[in-house]
């Protein structure tokens, strides 16, 4: 009898959970763009999932030849007109169909080495 339970429970367990392979399709790499305008006082977010949407976003904000190089952490650029954030992220859908993103988690940066250093005196 117990073992008929424990059987029934575990089908039924495995019936309703999400294959890895469906998760895994949902989910990928993104970034996160948020622009500021403090002109208009305005707000843009942007969830992409290419390199080249987010230069696009770039160009036409900022107007500029330059293109964002590799991204390993969060960026923020600010001219007094705009602000600028970009970070890397893992993009999903949600079951409702829209884009949600999870942020990546990074290694702390090591402050040590550079309090062992004498300041610099002009």
């Amino acid at each position: 009898m117990r073992l008929l339970s424990v059987l029934l429970v575990s089908v039924f367990c495995c019936s309703f959970c999400p294959t890895i392979e469906k998760e895994s399709k949902n989910e990928g790499n993104g970034y996160y763009v948020f622009v500021e305008d403090f002109v208009d006082g305005t707000n843009h977010k942007y969830i992409v999932e290419s390199k080249d949407s987010v230069n696009h976003i770039f160009k036409l904000f900022f107007q500029s030849e330059l293109e964002l190089g590799k991204v390993d952490r969060p960026i923020s650029i600010y001219n007094g007109k705009l602000s600028l954030y970009v970070a890397r992220v893992n993009v999903f859908e949600k079951s409702n169909g829209k884009k949600n993103f999870r942020h990546l988690k990074y290694p702390d940066l090591s402050h040590e080495k550079r309090a062992r250093l004498k300041p610099v005196i002009l």
